[in-house]
Order: structure tokens, then C-alpha cells, then sequence
């Protein structure tokens, strides 16, 4: 009887074990953003600040990213298929008019890629992850527009 007692209780704890190994291997994942970064589209530089500037002070979109609408359009086109990526289950892709405008902004003015992650709400390290990527687009595309000077004396 006591023999069954503890067989009953080790097989108890052993269906238990088994039970939290099958728990751990199945637990569905958890997709975490800031909030504020979730707001993107709608709160962010590009939803909000760019789109007034183009439709009520064209000078100042201009200045802003040191390109008018019209150029800034053209270069999206050239350089759009190259730097968007595809949306996942895990994620939304950021779209490229984005990128560009980061990168632009980022050029124009100088600043750090940590003003520009509160600006257009799109994190650091995502920045950084793509700033090389869509320069060498923009040089790649616009070569022949491009002059270096040659380092030959």
C-alpha cells in the first residue's frame, strides 16, 4: 500500500514536470514595442510635421529636408524598392518614405540618432541598422549625379 502511495505521488510529480516542459516549449511570444513608438504613423515626424509642412509652407519642407516634395518623391522612387522590406508576422516593416526621411533629416541637419528616434518614433538601433543601407542606395542610384574628388595629387 505505502509502495503504491509513492509510486501514485512520483508519477503526480513527474506528470506535473511534464506538464510545465510542455508549457515552456508552447508558450506563445510576447511582441513588446514602447507605445510611444507604436504610434508611428500617426504621431511621428513623417504622419504629422511633414504633411502639414507640404500642404501649408512648401518652403519649410524644404528646408526641413533640404529637398522639395517633387525631389524628395523622385529620389523615393529610385531608391524605395531597394530599402523596403517586407512585412512579417512579427513585425510591420518601417516603410522606406521613412527611412528616406530620417536619413535626410539626419543629413540636413546633423543631428543624433537619438533625436531622430523621438522625432520620426522609430528606435535607435533601428536606425542605425539602416542609415548605412539607404545611403548606399542613394549613392548607388544617383552616381552619375555624384562628383568625388579624386584623392590623386
Amino acid at each position: 500500500m505505502a509502495n503504491n502511495y509513492v509510486l501514485n505521488a512520483a508519477a503526480d510529480v513527474f506528470e506535473q514536470i511534464l506538464i510545465l516542459e510542455l508549457e515552456k516549449k508552447t508558450k506563445k511570444r510576447e511582441y513588446w514595442v514602447r507605445k510611444w513608438i507604436s504610434r508611428r504613423n500617426t504621431l511621428g515626424a513623417s504622419g504629422t510635421l511633414l504633411k502639414e509642412l507640404h500642404f501649408e509652407d512648401p518652403r519649410s519642407y524644404c528646408n526641413f529636408l533640404r529637398v522639395d516634395y517633387d525631389m524628395f518623391y523622385e529620389l523615393l522612387q529610385k531608391v524605395g524598392p531597394i530599402i523596403q522590406r517586407q512585412n512579417t508576422t512579427m513585425r510591420t516593416a518601417i516603410p522606406a518614405a521613412i527611412k528616406l526621411q530620417v536619413v535626410l533629416r539626419y543629413l540636413a541637419s546633423g543631428d543624433s540618432i537619438s533625436s531622430l528616434q523621438y522625432l520620426y518614433r522609430v528606435p535607435k538601433n533601428t536606425i542605425s541598422c539602416f542609415l548605412e543601407e539607404v545611403l548606399d542606395a542613394i549613392s548607388s542610384q544617383l552616381k552619375e549625379f555624384i562628383q568625388v574628388m579624386s584623392t590623386e595629387l
